[in-house]
């Protein structure tokens, strides 16, 4: 396994196209008819497994493609006042991701404050009333929210002061229950984690929010998974009339905390519709998800690298020549030297005119 520039250009292309493909199947309306839960919550999966192991395995071809990745290669290696222009935007890099995880955890930080205040200022509810399968988690009451929240890492649930009929508070908690059973909350650090290591990368944004979305469609199935369809139905209807009671929207964290209805009408007519054509129940064809589930191996299997044409054997290359190139580790064990538009084979690279050319893996 190794990471290098090829497997990094590589894993960005392929995720920046699956990102767009799962972006799709949950703005689409009909395309719930052929992908269920099932299926994309295995491209999620894959998505954010390319995302943090961006590297070649030893089963992986390398595919020379000039066009593309000579250009990128001499970009990367262009030297901007003694720094190279990869060592530059590493640079940069590492100092984002520093940033964004400093903003992260003072949200957490931020986040546990808010819980504290919250359990100060509620008040716990009798459960005497509620189904039994439902008196599972602390349940309070806070006249500072405005939507059922739940705080997943606390396993504690909260309620406006709404009045909610019996039917609307069971769903309610059915669905709260469902995300703290399931570890939402864990899962969402860990794409909050991959956006702060891509922080650059605008599409991890574009995988987050949809995140958020499939989180609560899986909320739903879970829900309502054993319920006949006039106790569907009655779902459907709770969750719309618990949209209207919502008149303003207060997320007391976006990090941490998770609610059944969230702040996109958009977003629940399409749960919604979902329900109704009653897809939640059924599951992808097992040939499409074996297929998706192959598909990692078959992105890993190639890389593209860069292609240059052999130098001419009388050509001289000068000191600036030598500093404005690079060397590759070969498969055979042999190394090439490259410069601009040229390479050659080169016997030892630790002698004294190559020791300080940076060295790659090769083809």
């Amino acid at each position: 396994m190794q990471l290098s520039l090829s497997s990094l250009f590589i894993t960005i292309i392929f995720t920046a196209i699956l990102i767009l493909i799962f972006n799709a199947l949950l703005t689409c309306k009909k395309s719930y008819i052929f992908f269920r839960t099932d299926f994309l919550s295995v491209l999620a999966i894959i998505i954010v497994l390319r995302l943090l192991f961006p590297i070649e395995f030893k089963f992986t071809q390398s595919i020379a493609v000039a066009p593309i990745m000579n250009p990128f290669y001499n970009i990367m290696h262009y030297k901007f006042h003694s720094f190279e222009i990869y060592n530059l935007l590493l640079l940069i890099w590492v100092i984002g991701i520093i940033i964004k995880s400093i903003e992260y955890i003072f949200s957490i930080s931020q986040s546990n404050k808010n819980y504290k205040l919250l359990i100060s200022n509620s008040v716990k509810l009798e459960t005497n009333e509620l189904d039994a399968e439902l008196d599972i988690f602390p349940i309070f009451s806070s006249k500072f929210l405005y939507v059922p929240t739940v705080f997943t890492t606390k396993k504690s649930i909260f309620l406006p002061t709404t009045l909610y009929t019996k039917s609307e508070l069971n769903n309610i908690l059915r669905h709260e229950i469902s995300h703290i059973q399931h570890h939402d909350g864990l899962i969402k650090h860990i794409i909050n984690f991959v956006v702060i290591l891509y922080w650059w990368n605008p599409f991890v944004y574009i995988f987050r929010n949809q995140i958020h979305l499939l989180l609560e469609m899986c909320a739903d199935y879970k829900s309502t998974k054993n319920f006949n369809e006039i106790e569907n139905n009655q779902y459907i209807r709770d969750l719309i009339s618990i949209q209207k009671k919502t008149t303003i929207y207060n997320q007391v964290h976006k990090y941490s905390n998770s609610n059944i209805i969230d702040e996109s009408i958009k977003v629940l007519e399409y749960r919604i519709n979902y329900m109704i054509e009653n897809k939640y129940k059924k599951k992808t064809n097992k040939l499409l998800l074996a297929t998706l589930i192959l598909f990692p191996f078959l992105t890993n299997s190639i890389i593209l690298e860069p292609s240059f044409p052999a130098p001419d054997e009388h050509e001289l290359l000068s000191e600036k020549d030598l500093k404005n190139g690079y060397i590759t580790v070969n498969k055979d064990g042999t190394y090439t030297f490259h410069v601009g538009k040229f390479k050659g084979i080169i016997n030892n690279p630790k002698s004294k005119e190559f020791k300080d050319i940076p060295i790659i893996k090769g083809e």
